[in-house]
C-alpha cells in the first residue's frame, strides 16, 4: 500500500494512539476534578507536592481498594464525585512523576534523605 512519506518516518514522537483514552477520561477526570470541588485552583497540582504526601495518598487508596474491598472513594462521593480508588492512586502516582520532573526539591523520600546524609 502506498501512503504519504510521513507515515514511513520514525520521528521519535509519542504514539498517543496507544493510550487508553477512554479509560483515562472515565477514571482520571473525576480524580482531577475532585480538587476543584474542594476549592483548590484548577491546576494547582502543577505546583507540585511533597513526594511522601502523594505516596501516602496512593497507598491509602490502594489499601482501601485491595484490603478493604472498596471500589469507590467515599470522600469523593461526599463531594458528588464518583471516583474509583485506583484512579485516586493513579492520580497520586502521576503527581509524583510530575513533581520529580518539575520540582525535584520536593522529593522527600526517606531513602533519598538517608542517601543525602551519607554523601
Amino acid at each position: 500500500m502506498v501512503t504519504a512519506p510521513k507515515n514511513n518516518l520514525k520521528e521519535g514522537k509519542p504514539r498517543m494512539s496507544m493510550l487508553p483514552l477512554d479509560v483515562l477520561a472515565r477514571h482520571l477526570c473525576p480524580a482531577y476534578e475532585e480538587g476543584s470541588k474542594k476549592g483548590y485552583p484548577r491546576e494547582s497540582w502543577r505546583i507540585g507536592f511533597f513526594v511522601s504526601d502523594m505516596m501516602d495518598a496512593a497507598e491509602r487508596h490502594m489499601t482501601e481498594f485491595f484490603y478493604e474491598g472498596q471500589d469507590w472513594d467515599k470522600d469523593a462521593e461526599a463531594l458528588g464525585i464518583k471516583k474509583h480508588h485506583l484512579a485516586g492512586a493513579i492520580f497520586s502516582l502521576i503527581c509524583v512523576l510530575h513533581t520529580l520532573d518539575t520540582r525535584p526539591e520536593l522529593d522527600d523520600r526517606p531513602g533519598r534523605r538517608a542517601q543525602a546524609d551519607l554523601e
